[in-house]
């Protein structure tokens, strides 16, 4: 994310900060659903949901890393 550079420090730390956020929102979301014992849902749509809350939270989790990478380059 070559974006990241042009953010200043607290622009980077809010942007952290909402991805963590969005991180633990797509958990909680996903931990609902599949934890739902009276309701009957195929199992093809459970794996399609699956795979896209992982990729979802896949993609979250190398967006937070690009950014604690950024700040720590910073910080040296």
């Amino acid at each position: 994310m070559n974006e990241l550079s042009k953010l200043s420090d607290v622009e980077l730390k809010n942007k952290l900060a909402s991805l963590k956020e969005d991180l633990e929102d797509v958990e909680n979301e996903r931990s609902f659903i599949f934890k739902q014992s009276g309701m009957h849902v195929s199992s093809g749509k459970i794996v399609a949901q699956m795979e896209e809350f992982d990729a979802e939270i896949k993609k979250l989790n190398e967006c937070i890393t690009e950014c604690d990478e950024e700040i720590n380059g910073r910080n040296r």
